[in-house]
């Protein structure tokens, strides 16, 4: 059994570091959009093999409550991310509903075992990832159920969120588990320059939608 942990953990650990070159090509090839959507396609599979590796990791061998959290969170913020880029302005389906509730219902039961048994969690940075999750979630389902023709022209804005908050994920754990001692602050400064980086790639976007002859760069 140890023999299957360590491979699972340097399965995980290779293909983390392999998300983040990958992820940071796809975002420098943002206006070009062939290698755009190549790598971006790319990191979407190293990001599968990551939540999958941590999946197991978290079932059989036990890791940190907030890997749980955090691997909710990325692997359903890129998934939504990839499908809303596929459906654009179409209704998601009753699958990919179905699916963000599964995944509310998930992250807070977790929380609440963990609440009950006293375990060695950090509130600071798991109510934090709870609440991104509960947020893009949340926002799926109000989409689907209620809002859907207000918001369906924004699905580009949706796109840059979530991939972007999929990347910062992974750097994330990434800083949390090389940079142990310096947690919190490894967990959450990752996750604040990719607020950031959100916040900037949507305000040139919209600069651009508002003015065509507003350059790219």
């Amino acid at each position: 059994m140890q023999t299957l942990h360590t491979v699972n953990i340097v399965v995980h650990i290779i293909f983390g570091i392999l998300g983040l070159l990958i992820g940071l090509i796809a975002l420098f090839y943002q206006n070009r959009s062939p290698q755009h959507v190549r790598y971006g396609r790319w990191f979407l599979y190293v990001l599968a093999v990551v939540v999958a590796t941590a999946f197991v990791g978290v079932l059989f061998f036990r890791s940190s409550s907030f890997l749980v959290i955090l691997t909710l969170l990325s692997g359903y913020v890129g998934y939504s991310g990839y499908r809303v880029v596929r459906l654009r302005e179409r209704r998601a389906s009753w699958l990919d509903a179905l699916l963000a509730v599964v995944v509310l219902i998930a992250g807070g039961l977790y929380v609440r075992s963990m609440q009950l048994s006293g375990g060695n969690w950090s509130p600071t940075v798991i109510y934090p990832t709870l609440l991104a999750l509960v947020l893009v979630a949340g926002y799926d389902l109000i989409k689907y159920i209620w809002l859907f023709q207000r918001l369906k022209k924004g699905w580009l804005y949706e796109h840059i969120y979530k991939l972007v908050s999929a990347y910062s994920g992974l750097a994330s754990a990434f800083g949390g588990a090389v940079l142990s001692d310096f947690k919190p602050y490894s967990q959450i400064l990752p996750s604040a320059i990719g607020f950031a980086l959100i916040v900037y790639f949507i305000w040139k976007r919209a600069r651009v939608r508002s003015n065509p002859a507003y350059p790219v760069i």
